[in-house]
């Protein structure tokens, strides 16, 4: 019985260190004064992306991964489909046949009806895939949050590892919020 137990443990101990060796590299920033206690509604904005390799998602696959992702979120969040769609109503503003900058300054203008904060993913892929989330308070356009993410060098440019870092950056971003909601209620 002794020896099923000490074997358990290492099996345990090989399992969970082999997660943190393989575990990606990332960094979380929130902006002094920001309140990310106050975001309910998250909005996706258009990705920042350039496809580099072809077999790797597109700027499409890409917004629908961020929103997919965002399933371990608890808070809610808005794709960018959803948003340009109400803009399209509301202020008869197509963001889809727009170029990139108009798309980006209309986006931004009228976000604040729809969602509390928005997230812009940029994403750096030369040899390790790099995304940055920043995230930012709808209407008022300032920074709340930045959380960046690297891909391992074994990882490629996939719709696995495109869910994986993205579905990491929700979970970071509710941890923080989290965090900053207990540090809030230690000081009333």
């Amino acid at each position: 019985m002794k020896k099923i137990i000490q074997m358990l443990l290492i099996a345990c101990l090989v399992v969970l260190g082999t997660q943190v060796a393989f575990a990606n590299a990332d960094k979380v920033t929130v902006q002094e004064g920001a309140d990310l206690t106050a975001v309910h509604r998250l909005a996706i904005g258009s990705p920042l992306y350039m496809q580099v390799n072809p077999k790797s998602p597109n700027k499409d696959m890409l917004t629908q991964i961020v929103y997919e992702s965002s399933r371990v979120a608890r808070c809610y969040v808005i794709s960018y489909d959803t948003i340009a769609q109400n803009i399209k109503a509301d202020q008869n503003i197509d963001l889809k046949a727009l170029d990139r900058r108009t798309a980006a300054k209309d986006f931004k203008q009228y976000v604040g009806n729809y969602a509390d904060a928005y997230v812009i993913l940029t994403v750096a892929n030369d040899s390790r895939t790099t995304f940055f989330f920043d995230v930012y308070k709808a209407g008022t356009n300032e920074l709340l949050y930045t959380y960046q993410i690297q891909a391992n060098r074994n990882e490629g440019d996939t719709v696995a590892t495109y869910t994986n870092m993205a579905e990491q950056f929700y979970k970071h971003f509710e941890r923080s919020a989290v965090e900053q909601q207990k540090d809030n209620s230690k000081k009333k």
